[in-house]
Parts: structure tokens; C-alpha cells; sequence
């Protein structure tokens, strides 16, 4: 035993006793959204969407913030998109980017102690 240390629910999450442990399906769910998140460009595309949340934001702003090729940009936005991330529009020839904050809230929320 380690000194101090009394029994186990000391090193349990607070209220971990009475929350229920993920089913496989919610940690399947979860597991992809995380592996999703799992890229520091894909972090960093995020972040720089979510600061503007009052207007979309395009593939040209990211590029420049990002100093990466186009391509690579729209591969992770393709992901970010595609995982619930983020949203997509087509104006002209713009594609527009905003951020699905309640996908962002709910994944934290998932992985949050109970």
C-alpha cells in the first residue's frame, strides 16, 4: 500500500463511483471523433476557425495562417468536415468553414469526469 493512500476511490475520477463506464458502441463513437482531433494541424485549423466565429472562414486564410500547401489544408478540413468538426459551404467560388461547436461539446463532454 502506498502511504497515504487509503483504498481505491482515491485515485477514481470525481464522482466516477456513481457514472456509468462507456458501452462499445459510445467508445467506438468517441474513439474515431478523438483520432479525428489526434493531428496538431487539425488542432490548429480549429483554433483558427473558432476565433473568427462570426464569419466563415476560407481555405486561403488557413494556407496563409497555417504555411502549409493548399492541399494539405483541404485534406485535414476534408477530415475535420467529414468527423462533424466542422461545417462546409459553397458561395461562388468560396469554400466556407465554421466550426460545429456542440460536435467540439460533446466530445469533451464525453471524455469529462462524471
Amino acid at each position: 500500500m502506498v502511504a497515504g493512500v487509503t483504498s481505491a476511490p482515491d485515485f477514481a475520477w470525481a464522482g466516477a463511483a456513481s457514472a456509468a463506464p462507456l458501452d462499445a458502441a459510445t467508445a467506438n463513437t468517441l474513439a474515431h471523433g478523438l483520432q479525428v482531433l489526434a493531428d496538431p494541424t487539425r488542432l490548429r485549423i480549429l483554433s483558427l476557425v473558432a476565433a473568427n466565429p462570426d464569419r466563415p472562414t476560407t481555405v486561403t486564410e488557413l494556407v496563409s495562417a497555417l504555411g502549409c500547401a493548399q492541399s494539405t489544408a483541404s485534406h485535414h478540413l476534408r477530415i475535420l468536415v467529414d468527423g462533424g468538426y466542422l461545417t462546409y459551404e459553397r458561395s461562388g467560388t468560396w469554400g466556407l468553414y465554421r466550426l460545429e461547436a456542440t460536435k467540439l461539446q460533446a466530445t469533451s463532454a464525453s471524455i469529462r469526469p462524471r
